[in-house]
């Protein structure tokens, strides 16, 4: 839809500049390019008309490095993101081992808890404490 719109546009801005270019074919004027050099005469409407061009020209290299600042950015952030992910993995792993190790040691307590208690008990069975 939107492209429709601007095509309508298009169509009027021409149509205008159209209706301009027939209206004005008989003024002719030099333009002062440089201080020394001087264009012969031309129609008024072909001066426009090569203005506009020029404008068009110079809006679209200025889109296009806009643009590519835009995709240089956008790499630059999903590098970023890939390298950030990695670390996220990195890190989630080890914390996965951490939580084993964890579990491992909490075994390890309970094992030597329980050998605690049966020589106490052995202890306070034969008297000697």
């Amino acid at each position: 839809m939107w492209s429709k719109i601007k095509l309508i546009l298009w169509l009027i801005i021409l149509l205008c500049v159209a209706y301009f270019v027939s209206m004005n074919t008989s003024p002719n004027v030099s333009v002062n390019i440089l201080p020394n050099l001087k264009t012969p005469e031309i129609p008024l409407a072909l001066v426009i008309i090569v203005s506009i061009i020029i404008g068009a020209v110079m809006i679209i290299l200025f889109a296009i490095t806009d643009w590519i600042a835009y995709r240089i950015d956008k790499l630059k952030l999903q590098r970023n993101i890939k390298s950030l992910e990695k670390e996220l993995d990195k890190c989630r792993k080890e914390i996965h081992q951490k939580e084993e190790q964890i579990k491992k040691l909490e075994g390890e307590i309970e094992i030597l808890k329980n050998e605690q208690k049966i020589s106490v008990k052995e202890e306070g069975e034969n008297g000697t404490l």
